[in-house]
């Protein structure tokens, strides 16, 4: 019986060892966004860089007050929709927007784009594909996750591109999910397993 219990018990110490690796290692590849060139004009790309560099310097200072000045420069209101990095963040319209920002910028963290690495689609004249990588260390406990921001962008009257359509994604890769769940589910079987052993034992040992 203690053999066994001692199988048990190793079995599911190996498997919440590897659940915590692979967590801990489930925003370690940044590196992972290489897009290709562009494919775009240069003036529009040269216009659409200055537009992400106003929004990255909204995400920078986070001060609430610029929420309103901030989209009047990146988004349009008209048609904007936004889904965000959870499933329940779902924001259309000015409002949804400068809910949106709100949130980000009094609660979320520090936000870095890597406005440099962008890549844009040219799909007609005033409307093109965007997405750009980034990094966000959070309010509270200062961890590090990889993000990538894609977009639809249209090009106003005056020449400006804005966006119209958003999505926040975190850059984790996924077999790590996968893998680690995997791992949770192997550490819950021996977990019950091992009760079920100490429960027959014990049943067992009154009957002799």
């Amino acid at each position: 019986m203690k053999l066994i219990v001692t199988i048990v018990t190793s079995l599911a110490l190996l498997f919440t060892g590897i659940y915590i690796a692979l967590m801990l290692g489930i925003n370690s590849t940044p590196r992972a966004f290489n897009y290709p060139d562009s494919n775009i004009s240069e003036s529009n790309k040269q216009a659409i860089e200055k537009t992400l560099k106003v929004f990255q310097e909204g995400y920078t200072l986070r001060d609430a007050s610029k929420i309103d000045e901030c989209i009047a420069q990146t988004i349009d209101t008209a048609s904007i929709f936004i889904l965000g990095t959870n499933p329940n963040e779902i924001f259309k319209g000015k409002s949804g927007a400068q809910g949106l920002l709100y949130g980000d910028w009094a609660y979320w963290g520090n936000v870095k784009y890597d406005i440099d690495r962008f890549y844009a689609d040219q799909i007609t004249d005033s409307i093109a594909y965007v997405v750009f990588p980034g990094n966000i260390t959070l309010d509270f406990n200062k961890m590090n996750f990889p993000l990538q921001v894609t977009g639809m962008m249209v090009q106003d009257e005056v020449g400006q591109w804005k966006f119209s359509k958003m999505q926040f994604i975190y850059g984790w890769n996924t077999n790590y999910i996968i893998f680690a769940r995997t791992a949770a589910y192997g550490t819950l079987i021996t977990l019950v397993a091992l009760l079920m052993a100490c429960i027959i034992w014990r049943v067992l040992g009154r009957k002799k």
